[in-house]
């Protein structure tokens, strides 16, 4: 029987995990793929999609959520940037359609790149962090 993370206390109750701290507890533990999935398919990404972005084989991947298995500490890590990533986007953007227009437009500051794109490393992604927070201060790069 697969034991069910509980957030810490510092997180809202029916949100996601938001804190570093609960994240690094999320991952550490193995993120369940099933959150995984549920958190993407109301983004509205499909699975391909998801395979790629946390660089786990398609058929891999399959196998994963036919077991109901957890994501292992590298894989978890890159789901959580990614989950990460598009939360602090959407708190921006506000919808879910808006979100994935810019998360999946290419961006002039990030060299004519894709957010998603970037975010495929831990550095490309704190860049797109920095790109949300300098627009949100209306410092257009």
């Amino acid at each position: 029987m697969t034991k069910r993370i509980k957030p810490p206390r510092d997180t809202p109750p029916n949100s996601l995990v938001r804190t570093d701290a609960a994240w690094a507890q999320v991952v550490e533990e193995g993120l369940p793929i099933t959150d995984f999935v549920r958190f993407f398919r109301e983004s509205g990404y499909t699975v391909e999609e998801l395979a790629r972005l946390v660089h786990i084989p398609p058929r891999t991947y399959a196998r994963r959520v036919a077991a109901k298995a957890r994501l292992d500490i590298p894989e978890g890590e890159r789901a959580v940037r990614i989950m990460r990533l598009y939360d602090l986007a959407k708190t921006f953007f506000g919808t879910h359609e808006n979100t994935r227009e810019w998360l999946n437009s290419r961006v002039p500051a990030l060299g004519g790149r894709t957010p998603m794109d970037m975010a495929r490393t831990e550095p490309g992604a704190r860049e797109v962090e920095n790109l949300i927070g300098r627009i949100e201060q209306g410092i257009f790069s």
